[in-house]
C-alpha cells in the first residue's frame, strides 16, 4: 500500500535527509518517527493532501490563557527528562516546579556508592572514587545522532569526566552449554565449540551449527539493511523515496515478533530472505544474542536496533563499513550528570523530593491544571499550575489518577499497554579486583573492562572501565546484568538486603561467577558488600526502559499509532507526556532529552516568541518536525488521535 506524503513534509525533512546515514549523522529511527507521525496525520485528516499548516485556535479562551498564565509549569519527575525540561524552561525565563516522589533525583540514572557521598566527592584516581557501580544508564555511544547527549555534557561542564568505556576486551569469556570458559576468539576457531548441534548432543541441526550465530542473525536483517542502504547511493532529493520503500517493506512485518518473523514461512518475504528457521535455531540465536524472551519483542524494533550503530552491511558482507562507534562512561558515576544538571537550576526551583503526585486534572475553569500531592507524612495538598509535563515512566503515570486530565483514548491505551523491559543488576564489592590480578587469572588472562557472557542465570558480567589507573581501586564488579525473563526471575529474589531470598541470590551469583571464570570462588577473596536492583520491582520505575511489542510502534497502513498519540498534548494543550518511552530513541538518554524538548515545545504552542527562542537555543531533535507537532496538537484537541 502506498504511503502518501505531502510535499511540505518532504521539505520539512530535507535537513535530516541531507545528513550521512552511512556515517550515522542521521538516524533511520528519526525518519521512521516522522513517517509514522506524518502518515497518522494524513489518515486522520481525510481529503487534505498536502495538509496546510495547522495552528491552535488562538481565539479559544483556554489557549489564550496558555499564552498569558503566569503560574509555573509543573514537571512531574526529576529524572533526566524532567531536569532537562527544567533547564530549558529556566533558560527561557518560564517558571516551573519539579515534583519527585522518591527521596532522590535522577530516576533511572542512578549510581550506587558503597561508601556514600565520600565517593562522589573523592578526587580522580583515588580508591574512594571508584567504590560504585551504575545501577541505571552507564555507557554513552559517541555517534553523531547522539550529539544532543554530548551537547548536554558540555552545557553542564562534565565533558572532562568522560572516559573510554570498553565494550569488549580480548580476555572476556564465554560459557554456554556447560562448555567454557573460553575467549570469543578461541571459540570461533572451532566449529560448534559449545556443542549445540544434533551430532554433538544438542538440538540445532548440524548445518546451522557450522556457522556462527551472528551469521544467521545477519541473514535475517540483511534484506532490510540493503534496502535502507540505498539511501546513500541516491541523490539526497531521492532519499525520502528510498527510505519510504524500505520502511514500507519492513513494516509489513510490524505485527510480528522477532521470533515470529524467524519462524514464518517465505510467503510475502523478499526473495533473498532466508527460509524459516527451526525453533531450536531461534532459541539458540536468542540465547547467544540477547536475553531470554527478547525475541518476543517487535521485529521492527530488532531491525531498527541493528541499524543504530552499524552501517547496514554486516561484517561478513564485502561492502563499505564505518568504524565502530566509541563508547564513553562518566568517571566517578553517571549521576554526576544528574547532580550537575540540578546545580544549574536556580535555588528556589530545585526539585522537591518525597512529593508523590496522586492526581492530575483539569481545573474547573479552562485556566490551568490541578495537581494533588501526597507528602512523606501522608498529607494531601492540591496546587494550581498553568500546565503539567509528566516525565515519569508510563507504569507510574498509570497509577496516578488522570481520569480528568483530558487524555484521548489512544493516550490512555498507550500508557497502559506500551511494553517496558525488565532489567536486574547485581553489584558485588570484593576485597580486591581479582579479575585484574595475574595471580588469580594468570599472567595473560587479566580482564580490564568489557563483559563476559553465559547462559547460566547471571547471563552477563560487566567489568569496570573506570579506575584502571588506580592500583588500589575497590573490587566492585557488576556481577550480573540481565534483561527480560532472566531479569524477572533473578529480580524476584531481590527482596531486600539480608533476607533469605537475597542470601540465595548472592550465593547463586557467586557460584555462577565461579563457573563463568573457571576459578574457585575462594580465589575471589572476601565479599565486603553487595547491592541488587530489579527495575521492575522499583516503586518509582516499574520497568527498566521501553521496548515496544509487535504492532505498538505504528504500521504505515494503520490509521492510528499509540506512539504518535503520546507525542501530542492533552487537555487542550495543558498536559504533556514525556520520558524515553515517548521518543523513537526509547531506552536511551537521547530519548529522554528529545521527549523533554518536545514537551516544552508543545507547552509553548501559544507563545511563538518563546518557541522561537527554544528552537534557537536548544537543538531540535531530528525525530521532531515543528509542522507535525502543530498538526498533532490540533488533532488531539479534536479528539482524533
Amino acid at each position: 500500500m502506498e504511503l502518501h506524503v505531502s510535499r511540505d513534509f518532504v521539505t520539512d525533512t530535507e535537513p535530516l535527509l541531507r545528513k550521512s546515514f552511512k556515517d550515522h549523522g542521521g538516524s533511520y529511527r528519526d525518519l521512521a518517527a516522522r513517517a509514522v507521525l506524518d502518515h497518522t496525520i494524513l489518515k486522520l485528516s481525510p481529503g487534505i493532501d498536502p495538509i496546510p499548516p495547522i495552528t491552535i485556535n488562538m481565539q479559544k479562551a483556554a489557549h489564550a490563557n496558555l499564552a498569558t498564565d503566569s503560574r509555573p509549569i509543573c514537571i512531574v519527575g526529576a529524572g533526566v527528562a524532567g531536569l532537562y525540561a527544567a533547564l530549558i524552561l529556566q533558560d527561557l525565563g518560564i517558571k516551573y516546579e519539579i515534583l519527585e516522589a522518591s527521596d532522590r533525583i535522577g530516576g533511572r540514572i542512578w549510581t550506587h556508592r558503597f561508601n556514600g557521598d565520600v565517593g562522589y566527592n573523592a578526587a580522580r584516581n583515588t580508591s574512594e572514587r571508584y567504590d560504585y557501580y551504575d545501577v541505571g544508564a552507564m555507557r554513552f555511544p559517541k555517534i553523531p545522532f547522539m550529539d544532543q547527549v554530548f551537547d548536554l555534557f558540555k552545557r553542564i561542564k562534565i565533558e572532562d569526566l568522560l572516559i573510554p568505556y570498553t565494550f569488549h576486551h580480548p580476555n572476556n569469556l564465554l560459557c554456554y552449554n556447560l562448555r567454557g570458559p573460553v575467549t570469543r576468539e578461541v571459540a570461533a576457531q572451532t566449529v560448534d565449540y559449545f556443542h549445540v548441534s544434533v551430532s554433538n548432543g544438542g538440538t540445532v541441526p548440524d548445518r546451522y551449527a557450522q556457522e556462527q550465530p551472528k551469521d544467521w542473525i545477519d541473514r535475517i536483517y540483511d534484506p532490510f539493511k540493503c534496502l535502507f542502504a540505498k539511501m546513500n547511493t541516491v541523490d539526497p532529493s531521492q532519499r525520502w523515496k528510498a527510505f519510504r520503500e524500505a520502511w514500507m517493506e519492513l513494516t509489513k512485518y510490524e505485527h510480528l515478533s522477532t521470533r515470529g518473523y524467524m519462524l514464518a514461512g517465505k510467503e510475502g518475504k523478499a526473495e533473498d530472505a532466508p527460509d524459516p528457521y527451526p525453533e531450536s535455531v531461534v532459541h539458540w540465536l536468542e540465547t547467544m544474542d540477547s536475553g531470554t524472551g527478547l525475541y518476543d519483542k517487535a521485529f521492527v524494533e530488532s531491525v531498527m536496533g541493528s541499524l543504530d550503530f552499524d552501517w547496514p552491511f554486516p561484517e561478513h558482507n564485502p561492502h563499505p563499513s564505518v568504524e565502530s562507534p566509541s563508547w564513553y562512561c562518566i568517571d566517578g558515576g553517571a549521576d554526576h550528570m544528574i547532580r550537575e544538571m540540578a546545580c544549574k537550576l536556580s535555588k528556589q526551583s530545585k526539585p522537591k523530593t518525597n512529593q508523590t503526585v496522586v492526581k492530575i486534572e483539569q481545573s474547573e475553569d479552562p485556566k490551568g491544571m490541578k495537581v494533588t500531592i501526597r507528602d512523606d507524612q501522608g498529607g494531601l495538598d492540591t496546587r494550581e499550575y498553568a500546565q503539567v509535563i509528566s516525565t515519569v515512566p508510563l507504569g507510574c503515570l498509570q497509577t496516578i489518577d488522570i481520569d480528568r486530565a483530558g487524555l484521548t483514548y489512544s493516550q490512555r491505551e498507550a500508557i497502559r499497554s506500551l511494553q517496558y523491559e525488565a532489567s536486574t543488576k547485581i553489584g558485588i564489592k570484593f576485597k580486591k579486583r581479582w579479575w585484574e590480578d595475574p595471580a588469580v587469572m594468570g599472567k595473560d588472562n587479566i580482564i580490564q573492562g568489557g563483559q563476559s557472557q553465559t547462559d547460566i542465570p547471571i547471563r552477563t558480567c560487566v567489568y569496570p572501565s573506570y579506575g584502571l589507573n588506580c592500583p588500589s581501586a575497590p573490587g566492585v564488579l557488576l556481577a550480573s546484568y540481565t534483561w527480560a525473563q532472566d531479569a524477572a526471575r533473578f529480580g524476584s529474589l531481590a527482596q531486600g538486603q539480608g533476607t533469605d531470598a537475597d542470601k540465595d541470590l548472592l550465593e547463586t551469583t557467586l557460584n555462577n561467577l565461579e563457573k563463568l571464570h573457571g576459578i574457585s570462588r575462594e580465589k575471589f577473596g572476601d565479599v565486603l558488600d553487595h547491592k541488587t536492583h530489579a527495575w521492575y520491582n522499583d516503586r518509582y520505575a516499574r520497568g527498566a526502559f521501553a521496548h515496544f511489542g509487535p504492532g505498538q510502534f505504528g504500521r504505515a497502513y494503520d490509521n492510528k499509532s499509540l506512539f504518535a498519540s503520546l507525542k501530542a498534548p492533552a487537555a487542550g494543550g495543558k498536559f504533556h507526556i514525556a520520558g524515553e518511552a515517548t521518543s523513537v530513541h526509547h531506552a536511551w538518554v537521547l530519548g529522554a532529552l528529545n521527549s523533554a524538548w518536545r514537551a516544552v515545545f508543545n507547552a509553548l504552542i501559544c507563545r511563538p516568541d518563546k518557541r522561537r527562542e527554544l528552537v534557537k537555543r536548544w537543538p531540535t531533535p531530528d525525530e521532531e518536525s515543528v509542522k507535525m507537532l502543530l498538526q498533532l496538537a490540533a488533532l488531539a484537541e479534536d479528539n482524533c488521535l
